[in-house]
Formats: C-alpha cells, structure tokens, sequence
C-alpha cells in the first residue's frame, strides 16, 4: 500500500513538470547536430578500416 502512494506520488510529479515544461525535450536542432556527429564519426570508422 505504501509503494502505490510513492508511485503515484511520483506521477503526479512527473506530470506536473510536463505541464510546467520543466523536462528538456530534444529540438529538431539538437536531432540535426546528432545526426551529424553520428554521420561524420561512422565516415572516421569506416575510412579507418581503409588506411
């Protein structure tokens, strides 16, 4: 019974700080900057293989 308080307890936090905007979430900018450092550090990885 005491972890069903906790757990929604904690839900309601969690859902209390989405409405407030408080959690990051990953903008289409920071999705382009990973794909970008993802793309040029498989071209080192694979240009590596190659020398």
């Amino acid at each position: 019974m005491n972890s069903d308080n906790e757990l929604d307890s904690r839900i309601e936090e969690v859902l209390k700080a989405e409405k407030e905007n408080i959690i990051p979430r990953m903008t289409k900018k920071d999705y382009i900057i990973a794909s970008v450092i993802t793309v040029i550090s498989l071209l080192g990885i694979i240009g590596g293989f190659f020398l």
